[in-house]
């Protein structure tokens, strides 16, 4: 290979090398900046599907911008030779692979380790927050790196995947080990990359590839390999390292919150599983009222929706005041409209919602436009949980919410819920379903 490609960029020694792929050290004759280079070539390409992450990865880096992901420079192609290669420019980060730290025998303290996660649970929440979130799919210690100032970077993404709602990976990614059980099913998700993350500090505080621990029910069994640890550093581990998705932490707000030890949302643990919540959670504001032959639920808006409602409300209101003697007639009830339907829509997420269950029917009363609805109890099949941003209404994600099934027809409820809140009132519903059909 000739060390000078697309008469800008010199080659240096190779750093590092994948399955379908090598990367070398370069530097950017234009700029004289250090830079990495990725080269893909299709002889040993195993098929179209590693060309398309390859190119993914590029696409990926163009469109992020964070100081802890290196910065994409370019990405080209070269016809000279037997065959097409696929080279990828990016910003060259200074420092080591953790995964070379844990050959090198390096013991990490838990204050370290604690703020080695603080600072990829800041990457994962830029990338999960952007619309639609972006998963990494590939979190590990040969992935992260530790830079000379101390800080951590996020390599090689090579895996990435975008999420929309309701999408479902084709592409089994990952490293064995480190992946989440969902992601081998083709069905990522965020907290697939926070259960990563939770295998990854397994493996720099026991010094064990995470494959080679010993498992049950699918669950890493690691506990007595990582040494004496803080509470909540053990809490966040078993907490991301959930086999079940739905009893994993599953956002990076939850993670610092258990992290940080100031977290209420998840169930007491024993033996590596969750309590089944059989009680209204500590702090709840629902009401319930079983009297045997109805069940009435009585759920508040968060506190928060309506501080943001009304405060969205109001400053609309005084900017369409401010500016009403300007604003040339013809427009002026498409503003009015516009301002009308925040507000009808908006009272989906302020007000509260009632809920009553009898033998025969139940009613769904929520304060906004069709608000009402009244079936049949044994058209019910199930209460489905959805978490944050599953689901999209126009473009923006919706907050974690419950979702009543009658028959093929989704009612959905319970918005801005904590997730151990919303897991208790999917538990009692369900009860109750299944109540009526023994």
């Amino acid at each position: 290979m000739t060390d000078l490609l697309h008469n800008r960029y010199r080659l240096g020694p190779e750093i590092g090398r994948g399955g379908q792929g090598k990367t070398y050290v370069g530097q950017d004759l234009h700029t004289g900046q250090t830079v990495a280079v990725k080269e893909l070539s299709l002889a040993i390409a195993d098929d179209w599907k590693a060309i398309e992450l390859f190119q993914r990865e590029g696409l990926a880096l163009r469109q992020l911008h964070h100081p802890a992901i290196p910065s994409y420079i370019d990405a080209f192609v070269d016809d000279d030779g037997p065959s097409l290669r696929f080279f990828l420019v990016r910003e060259y980060v200074e420092g080591q692979t953790f995964q070379e730290l844990i050959e090198a025998g390096e013991n990490i303290a838990t204050t370290d380790v604690v703020a080695f996660i603080e600072e990829v649970l800041d990457i994962l929440d830029y990338l999960h927050d952007q619309h639609p979130p972006v998963i990494h799919r590939d979190i590990k210690p040969s992935n992260l790196i530790l830079r000379p100032d101390g800080s951590v970077a996020l390599i090689d993404f090579g895996a990435v995947q975008v999420v929309g709602s309701h999408t479902l990976m084709s592409t089994v990614v990952g490293t064995s080990g480190y992946v989440a059980p969902e992601q081998l099913a083709g069905r990522t998700r965020p907290a697939s990359d926070l259960y990563s993350l939770g295998a990854t500090v397994v493996h720099l505080l026991s010094h064990l590839h995470p494959a080679d621990l010993p498992m049950e029910r699918m669950r890493l069994l690691f506990e007595d390999r990582v040494g004496r640890i803080p509470p909540r550093l053990m809490r966040f581990l078993k907490g991301v390292l959930e086999p079940a998705v739905e009893d994993r932490i599953d956002s990076v707000q939850e993670a610092r919150q258990v992290l940080r030890g100031s977290s209420s949302r998840l169930p007491a643990l024993r033996d590596n599983r969750p309590l089944a919540v059989t009680r209204r959670p500590m702090g709840s504001q629902i009401q319930i009222d079983d009297t045997g032959g109805r069940l009435t639920l009585t759920i508040p808006a968060p506190r928060r929706y309506r501080l943001w409602f009304w405060s969205g409300l109001l400053v609309a209101g005084s900017w369409l005041l401010w500016t009403l003697p300007t604003i040339d007639p013809l427009f002026l009830p498409w503003f009015v409209g516009a301002i009308a339907a925040y507000f009808l829509v908006g009272q989906m997420f302020i007000t509260p919602t009632r809920l009553s269950i009898d033998e025969d029917h139940f009613v769904l009363l929520r304060k906004t436009v069709n608000g009402k609805h009244k079936g049949w109890t044994e058209a019910l099949l199930d209460v489905e949980e959805r978490g944050p941003g599953d689901e999209k209404f126009l473009f923006l994600p919706l907050p974690g919410h419950l979702v009543l099934m009658e028959g093929v027809y989704p009612y959905p409820f319970a918005f801005g819920l904590s997730s151990v809140e919303r897991r208790w009132l999917q538990s009692v519903l369900r009860a109750r379903l299944e109540l009526r059909r023994s």
